[in-house]
């Protein structure tokens, strides 16, 4: 008895760990499955791995896949306003997301999705436009009608927000931080957390802004702020 009670939960939990991303909708709903992938403009999920889904950005308010977390936010993109998903870093009084990387999303057998909407990725490295204090940010680039996997990767692109004090502003740090790009990282890490005195120091005294810097400087912000 015992034998056939360890196997049933055996199954049960491989079953809990296969179904555990899951997609909430702007209307609440939550699609629990397998999510096979994001372009970040969609996200393709096998809906309780049974029927083949892909959602666009603008119908979802944030997904949960392979431990990460992604929330779909508001891009201007010249004229026209667009749902993008970003990648969740770090949460709290300070938000840092990142967006790009490459094509997530594997290729897809047309005959098995029952609803695919029209969008796709931008591959390219260029393109981008600037981003304006009025509340939106613009990212140019080309769009086609089915994500293809570059064949290099676009650069990730990082974005910081404080709830409450000003919109979504990306933020130019990289891996490795252009030497031209430091004092604006520096400017902006500032201006969002140089309310923390401690932290304020060791922004002034910071020289390398790099991308790991700053994710642990976020971290070590919002810790206070709990």
């Amino acid at each position: 008895m015992k034998f056939l009670f360890s196997i049933f939960l055996f199954f049960f939990t491989l079953n809990q760990l296969s179904a555990q991303d899951f997609i909430v909708k702007n209307n609440d709903d939550v699609i629990r499955g397998t999510i096979k992938g994001t372009d970040y403009f969609s996200v393709f999920i096998s809906a309780n791995d049974e029927a083949d889904v892909i959602l666009p950005a603008k119908d979802v308010k944030n997904f949960f896949w392979n431990g990460n977390s992604f929330v779909s936010k508001g891009f201007a993109n010249g004229r026209n306003f667009e749902y993008r998903f970003v990648k969740v870093i770090e949460m709290g009084a300070v938000n840092l997301y990142s967006f790009g990387g490459g094509t997530l999303v594997p290729e897809v057998k047309e005959k098995k999705v029952r609803f695919r909407p029209s969008v796709g990725i931008g591959t390219g490295t260029g393109g981008y436009g600037g981003m304006g204090m009025g509340g939106g940010i613009s990212i140019g680039g080309g769009r086609s009608s089915a994500p293809e996997r570059p064949a290099g990767a676009p650069a990730v692109r990082y974005f910081i927000e404080k709830p409450g004090a000003g919109p979504l502003q990306e933020i130019p740090m990289k891996a490795i931080t252009e030497d031209a790009k430091k004092t604006e990282v520096k400017n902006i890490l500032l201006q969002k957390m140089g309310d923390q005195p401690d932290l304020k120091a060791k922004l002034e005294a910071g020289t390398d802004f790099n991308s790991r810097d700053v994710i642990e400087w976020v971290k070590e912000y919002n810790a206070t702020k709990k």
